[in-house]
Parts: C-alpha cells; sequence; structure tokens
C-alpha cells in the first residue's frame, strides 16, 4: 500500500443515477483538453445509422434540467446503443446486431426517437444526444475542476441500474443483466461472496448506509435485516448525516442512497434519474461536500461521487474489456447470453480529498488498461486500504483510486462553500 492511501481513515460514496460522462461533461473539453468530452465539431462523426442526417449539435442546445421520458437503458437496449439498430432484411425481418468492439456507439438516437415516440413526444428524442453546459450544473461541475476527474470510469456492465448498484456492493450483480421484478425484488438477492459490508464487518470495521427513503440495498437479502431494524448504526436516513459527522460517529465505510422516488416515478427525486430536476440531485452533491469539507473529518477522508450508468445518454467512448466476475451467474438471462467480459458505457466520476490537486485529470489514453476504473475500484480501494479478501476476480483486478492523492500536503484552498454562478442552482438541503 502506498503512503498516500494510508492518510485516508474512512471513504465516503455517493452514487447518483442514469447519466452519462458526455452529457454531463462532455463541455469541460472546451476548458481543458486534457478532458475526454466531446467538443461540438467532433459530434459529425455520430450521425443517426437509420437517416444517415446530422441530429441536434450535442451540446447546443443545452440539455433540459429534467426530461420529458425516461430513455430506454435495459441490457437489449444498451446492444443497440452500442451496434446500432439490428439490420433490415428486404423482407422487414432483422438479425441479431453482431458485438463488435469496439462498439460504432451509434444506436444512441435510434433508441431515443423509439422512445420518445412511444411517449408520444417524438420532438424530444434527440434530448438523449444532448449535454450541459456550464453553469448548468454547477456544483458538480465545480467539483470535477477541483479535484480528480475520471476520463475513463464506466459503468460495470451495460445494463441498467439494479445490476450495475449491485457491483459497488458485491463486485458482481450475481449473473443479473437486467431491471429485476418486484417478486425478485422481494425475495431479495443474495451472493457467493457477500458483500463489501460484510468484508467490513469481518475485519472490525464500521459501515453505514444513508438513505432517502427505501434504499436500493435493501434489495441485498444479507442487508435487509440490519435495514429492517430502524435507527441502526448501519442504516440511517440522510437527515442525520451531517449531526453525525458533528458527533464523531462517521464510519469507516459510507454510502449514500438518494431519493429515487419510485412512486412517482423519479419525477420528485434527487437522485439526478432523468425525470427528475437535476439540480435536487446537484444540491445532494453540495449538501454532501460541504458537510466533509466543514468538518474535523476533511484531511483524512476520500469523498467518491458517480453515476450507476448512463441512463440511456450519448457517450463516444466505446466501453473497453473487462474481467468476468468469475463467481456464480444465479441470476443471468440465458438469452443475453452475456459473461461479463465487457464494461457498460462511460459515466461520470470525482475522487475528492485533501491529498487531490486541483485540476487533476486521471486517464489519457483509453487503451491503457492502468487508466480504466469502474465501480469495483471503489471495493479495491477500500479493501487495499482495510487488507480484506476481494470479492470476485473483478474487484481483484481494478484499479485503484490512490492515483487521485497526488499531494504529500493537504490542501487549503479547496472550497468551503460550492457557489451557484446558475439560476440552474438549488437551495441546498438543510
Amino acid at each position: 500500500m502506498g503512503t498516500s492511501l494510508q492518510r485516508i481513515q474512512r471513504f465516503v460514496v455517493l452514487m447518483l443515477e442514469n447519466r452519462s460522462f458526455d452529457h454531463l461533461f462532455g463541455y469541460l473539453k472546451a476548458v481543458n483538453p486534457q478532458i475526454a468530452g466531446l467538443a461540438d465539431q467532433e459530434y459529425s462523426n455520430y450521425p443517426d445509422p437509420v437517416t444517415k442526417l446530422k441530429p441536434q449539435v450535442f451540446t447546443s442546445p443545452t440539455a433540459p434540467s429534467a426530461m420529458k421520458f425516461d430513455p430506454p437503458h435495459e441490457f437489449e437496449d444498451v446492444q443497440i446503443q452500442l451496434y446500432g439498430p439490428a439490420p433490415t432484411a428486404p423482407d422487414g425481418s432483422t438479425a441479431p446486431n453482431p458485438r463488435s468492439n469496439p462498439a460504432s456507439m451509434s444506436g444512441f438516437l435510434f433508441c431515443g426517437n423509439q422512445a420518445a415516440a412511444t411517449g408520444k413526444i417524438p420532438a424530444e428524442g434527440p434530448s438523449v444526444m444532448q449535454g450541459f453546459a456550464a453553469g448548468q450544473v454547477p456544483y458538480i461541475q465545480t467539483l470535477a475542476q477541483e479535484f480528480a476527474l475520471f476520463n475513463f470510469w464506466f459503468s460495470s456492465l451495460p445494463g441498467p441500474t439494479w445490476p450495475n448498484r449491485f457491483f459497488v456492493h458485491a463486485a458482481t450483480s450475481g449473473g443479473l443483466t437486467d431491471s429485476p421484478g418486484t417478486a425478485a425484488i422481494a425475495a431479495g438477492y443474495s451472493f457467493k461472496n457477500d458483500t463489501i459490508y460484510h468484508a467490513l464487518t469481518n475485519a472490525g470495521k464500521d459501515w453505514r448506509i444513508y438513505h432517502d427513503g427505501l434504499p436500493q440495498t435493501a434489495g441485498i437479502d444479507s442487508l435487509r435485516s440490519a435495514y429492517v431494524d430502524a435507527f441502526t448504526k448501519n442504516f440511517r436516513e440522510i437527515d442525520y448525516f451531517v449531526q453525525d459527522i458533528k458527533d464523531g460517529i462517521l464510519p469507516e465505510y459510507t454510502f449514500i442512497e438518494p431519493q429515487y422516488d419510485v412512486g412517482d416515478n423519479y419525477q420528485f427525486g434527487n437522485s439526478m434519474h432523468p425525470v427528475n430536476d437535476v439540480s435536487a440531485g446537484d444540491a445532494l452533491v453540495k449538501f454532501v461536500y460541504e458537510a466533509l469539507r466543514g468538518s474535523n473529518y476533511w484531511q483524512d477522508t476520500m469523498l467518491i461521487i458517480t453515476f450507476d450508468e448512463h441512463g440511456g445518454f450519448f457517450d463516444h467512448v466505446p466501453p473497453p474489456g473487462a474481467v468476468p466476475t468469475g463467481d456464480d451467474a444465479s441470476y443471468a438471462n440465458a438469452k443475453n447470453n452475456f459473461n461479463f467480459n465487457l464494461y457498460g458505457v462511460r459515466v461520470p466520476a470525482i475522487v475528492i480529498s485533501a491529498y487531490t490537486q486541483k485540476g487533476t485529470v486521471v486517464g489519457t489514453d483509453p487503451n491503457d488498461p492502468t487508466t480504466i476504473f469502474d465501480h469495483t475500484s471503489i471495493l479495491a480501494t477500500v479493501e487495499e486500504r482495510f487488507n480484506l479478501p476481494p470479492l470476485t476476480a473483478r474487484d481483484k483486478a481494478a484499479n485503484k483510486l490512490d492515483v487521485a492523492l497526488n499531494l504529500d500536503v493537504p490542501r487549503t484552498d479547496a472550497p468551503l462553500v460550492l457557489q451557484s454562478p446558475s439560476p440552474f442552482g438549488s437551495t441546498p438541503l438543510t
């Protein structure tokens, strides 16, 4: 273990929902050429594969603060987004689209248009190709420039929320590639080598999951009893986060779940799900960062902010090959024929600490395996720091986040308060 990681005594992870790197941070290429975004003039390489017409320019007009529909992002949808729609024969039939890597990344607009047409809002389809502009999501955009932005952090598989979130907890989804049904969630999921929380407990380390509403982690059978026993040390509502910091009881590992607001189709949550106002999720980012930055924990804590998957939004970097998990595949869908040897679409990820130099960009070459990260990089880093065994072959092989600890002396210039220069900014949580 490097001396830089030894300075870190605790980890705080905030995982938000359903945004791609280019969608949220693509414009930053104009600010810093080291950032692997997508400039307007480069977008001509990505026409609609069916009409062959260039859709709306990627960053103009800017992405809406809230979407009128949920872009598709199930496993089959992502296959189309990566490789383009299935070819149509003269008789009107279609054949499976071959998964030829590197992926062409050419089917996002096709999927967006189909979903928008189904929802009777066809003009909204191209919104999956738009990106946010400077100041539109000010708090997370500020942190991306103040600390370490990862150019090549990918979701753990080309699929939806549930299996990708399982990877950040267990380094596997147990073969799951699709969104689960109500019955499967009620039954609960379990994994061969359990979760990072069990590994921490076995090593005598404390952990806690803060949540706003029903946490997704309650879908893991072995965690459910800890959640049902309300107000235990392991599951607490986010309202207690600031007071727990003031009381000095923040554990070695903290995972923060946003408000998904499932009952209202995500419309009123703060997870940054496309249907809810992105400003609410940005306010959650501000709340978490400022609570840590103004505390006694600041100098020995690593804060990681990332997104579970891309949510159907365009990204131009093809996902690279991945190490299969090597555990069981109890929840596999045989028709998907996927062995977890490919990452999902690229997502935003920031590592924040007192030992992270302002303006750090991690990764310059997507073909360099040392620059590739996914959600299991979080687990690999925690395992390295606390001498825990890996859960699967994926986190055993994952690159670690100490690359973002590039200062010998803690910073004194990190902002105490994140400012909003934009009318899109929201009032912070209290």
